[in-house]
């Protein structure tokens, strides 16, 4: 085994130019999700002849050229897929081993703005590669590639199949994506989701919601004793219990095993509008009022109860009032996303965090639940397939200047090539 651990050593190491270099080729791509459409077909094309020169098995299809995908429970609609194609590529075991796929997605958020860089063209600077999508998640799906690249080349064979898949639509509660490669049949006995986790190991993810919460009163000046209700206002109190909400739940943590020391559980306002905005000026209050938000929970609460915890709430803090105002009308903008958790004794949670913490000399491994939601529930909830986070170092997700870590990448592939044959099974080819 230590041979064959220097033996991977190596092989990244002489590679890793290569590494570097896909990742830039991918991020030179513009694969911006855009709600209902997403643009990241070039890309995956592009991906898929990578692929295919690796002599794997290629499979290349949207998710509506999935039979059933619609009449899924999880199927979210409203969104166009015809030229979002999905890519899973499949390295065929021999046999005797089990199955293992490495899934990635290939949109990015918007390029947020304080970019100090052009986000599509990739710079080197101190180490750190920089580019829209190369933390999340262009990075972690380069690394899962050249893991079995890595494999090929090192004349290994493994026993279970070994498959890697970029697909579509994550971003913004997508999932569909992800759902149309695990309906059409791509379930094997494990998952590795290589989100950016700074190299922890997370059998757990958070749950998350995004809503338009909606404040209506009534307007004008009150030159004669009329009653106004400016829904800004209560909208103002809103905003306000919002922030000790978000503080108070971060005092608690969370459910065992992942989250009991999670103190980390966004509520964030994403978007306020009131007022006539193409008006010159407004001479009188609104009459709605608008506020997005983004809640994200902890595994094991449905959408449900996570509204009735935040209405409940604001009613409590403001009982004297809240009777005198019109209702709060909470509107989906995305998806759902429930947090999900994977069995504490599945062993693939304890061989990855071993495989981490040897790889990065104890720097890296460590189990816990992941601070963020993303398209793990697809596989929890839906499959046999339990899947774990576990993704590159870096920083600056969904902000300005999003990078990763190049020589803690380079040890990230090592880590998917070992846990990969572990996982598998390997032989020697003859």
């Amino acid at each position: 085994m230590e041979e064959l651990k220097q033996a991977v050593r190596s092989w990244v190491e002489n590679n890793e130019n290569d590494v570097i270099k896909l990742i830039q080729d991918l991020v030179s791509h513009n694969t911006v999700n855009q709600v209902l459409t997403g643009t990241e077909k070039g890309a995956q094309l592009f991906l898929s002849e990578v692929l295919n020169n690796m002599g794997l098995e290629v499979d290349v299809f949207t998710p509506e050229d999935v039979p059933g995908l619609k009449e899924h429970p999880a199927y979210f609609p409203g969104k166009d897929y015809s030229e979002r194609p999905n890519v899973v590529a499949t390295m065929k075991g021999s046999g005797g081993g089990k199955s293992l796929i490495f899934s990635s997605h290939m949109d990015t958020t918007v390029a947020a703005s304080g970019w100090e860089k052009d986000p599509w063209t990739p710079v080197i600077e101190n180490g750190k590669l920089y580019g829209l999508g190369t933390f999340d998640m262009k990075g972690g799906l380069v690394a899962s590639i050249m893991a079995i690249r890595c494999i090929q080349e090192l004349g290994l064979q493994v026993k279970g199949d070994l498959l890697v898949e970029s697909v579509v639509d994550e971003e913004f509660g997508g999932a569909n994506g992800t759902l149309a490669s695990r309906v059409k049949g791509y379930n094997p006995d494990a998952a590795i989701i290589p989100e950016p986790t700074n190299m922890v190991v997370c059998p757990g993810t958070h749950g998350g919601a995004l809503w338009r919460v909606t404040f209506t009163g009534n307007t004008g000046m009150s030159f004669s004793g009329e009653t106004i209700l400016n829904p800004v206002n209560i909208a103002a109190k809103f905003i306000v219990f919002l922030e000790e909400y978000e503080k108070e739940r971060q005092q608690k943590g969370g459910p065992a095993p992942y989250f009991e020391d999670d103190h980390i559980l966004p509520v964030m306002v994403t978007r306020l509008e009131a007022g006539d905005m193409t008006a010159p000026l407004c001479d009188s209050g609104p009459t709605e009022c608008y506020v997005d938000i983004w809640v994200e929970c902890h595994p094991r609460v449905s959408e449900e109860e996570l509204k009735k915890e935040i209405l409940d709430g604001f009613r409590a803090k403001y009982e004297q009032e809240y009777d005198s105002w019109n209702e709060l009308v909470f509107t989906k903008v995305i998806r759902f996303l429930p947090g999900s958790e994977v069995e504490p004794d599945f062993p693939l949670v304890n061989l990855l965090s071993e495989i981490t913490k040897e790889v990065t000399d104890q720097k890296y491994g460590d189990v816990t639940g992941a601070p963020f939601a993303c398209d793990a529930f697809m596989f929890n909830e839906y499959t046999d397939t339990p899947a774990i986070v576990m993704g590159p170092v870096g920083a600056n997700a969904h902000a300005p200047d999003e990078h990763l870590d190049i020589p803690e990448l380079l040890k990230l592939v090592e880590v998917y090539t070992l846990t990969a044959l572990q996982w598998c099974g390997y032989v020697r080819n003859a």
